[in-house]
């Protein structure tokens, strides 16, 4: 009996002992994680981007439900230009923290730079649904519902911004530019207006404000906001595209060539310089010129496509009345 007790007791005491070790080997494997995942955090405050990766990577080998060290190669990723890897990796981080604010964040982002409006609108709801005062996500819910063209949703998604956080510029200017959209030029001149009261240095606004004086037929003033805008972004090509209007509009068809010459070299992969440049050559009846800039607008896709193919015909249609 005394023998059979012993050996309860040993046996009791190899548990405790077998628990305890792996205790602590799992305390190890976590310190490990966390050590890694800072490590990781250094390299990326460096611009060190493959190490981070590297770390955060070493961090989920010894802790695969870290999911911070998921969010944090997302972030790493997605610098780095691998937006398939950083959404696997906020996927993963959602996954394991649902509640994660700042991945609905960055995830809702990522959407909208690959034109999945739908797929961000639900991420910023998710946000909002946490946190209804979170001014970032009312900011850019707004922002895909006015990139897909919902603007009423996105008038009421800015004007939310702005009672959250009325010195936001860019909630101004985005406001600014979906009453623009919607032909409410004196409303949106107001919203511009107070954006650059608040950030004179505010491009969207500039660039949304020369629009308006264009379409109101001031182009001196379009003009002065154009070129104050290029000269804070110059490499904002879209800039080059708004002034590139205001040359149209005066007749000053070479000088409009010529912004648009910088804008296509700047980004070969901007349909509207392609298309607007190509519509210049038609003007001045260059038309193997203007065949070839709207052949490569439509192959770009998007929203000109249809415009590209209905100036293809014109100019197949001026080629048969030369015949």
């Amino acid at each position: 009996m005394k023998k059979r007790k012993a050996v309860s007791c040993l046996l009791a005491v190899g548990l405790l002992l077998g628990l305890a070790a792996s205790g602590v080997a799992q305390s190890s494997r976590r310190e490990s994680a966390n050590s890694y995942l800072e490590r990781g955090n250094q390299w990326l405050k460096k611009g060190e981007i493959e190490k981070a990766i590297e770390d955060y990577s070493f961090a989920l080998s010894f802790d695969p439900q870290l999911d911070q060290a998921y969010f944090n190669r997302g972030i790493a990723r997605e610098r780095k230009g691998d937006d398939d890897g950083a959404l696997s990796d906020y996927n993963k981080a959602l996954q394991l923290s649902p509640r994660n604010i700042e991945a609905y964040l960055n995830r809702g982002a990522l959407f909208i730079r690959q034109e999945k409006y739908g797929a961000a609108i639900r991420d910023f709801d998710q946000i909002i649904a946490l946190n209804s005062l979170d001014v970032r996500a009312w900011f850019n819910r707004a922002i895909a519902q006015h990139y897909n063209r919902n603007y009423e949703a996105a008038l009421s998604d800015y004007s939310r911004a702005i009672s959250l956080d009325s010195r936001d510029a860019e909630s101004w200017a985005g406001r600014c530019d979906v009453r623009m959209l919607q032909k409410d030029f004196d409303g949106a001149l107001g919203d511009c207006q107070q954006a650059l009261k608040i950030d004179p240095r505010n491009i969207v606004a500039l660039n949304t404000r020369g629009n308006i004086w264009l379409r109101k037929g001031d182009t001196t003033r379009a003009l002065a906001d154009f070129n104050q805008a290029i000269a804070l972004a110059p490499q904002q090509t879209y800039l080059l595209c708004s002034r590139s209007a205001v040359w149209l509009a005066e007749g000053k068809l070479e000088r409009a060539l010529a912004d648009l010459n910088q804008a296509v070299q700047l980004d070969p992969q901007l349909a509207e310089a392609w298309c607007k440049r190509g519509f210049v050559h038609l003007s001045l009846n260059r038309l193997e010129a203007a065949e070839g800039d709207f052949t490569r607008c439509r192959e770009l896709g998007g929203q000109l496509q249809a415009e590209a193919e209905r100036l293809l015909q014109e100019i197949r249609r001026r080629r048969s009345a030369k015949q």
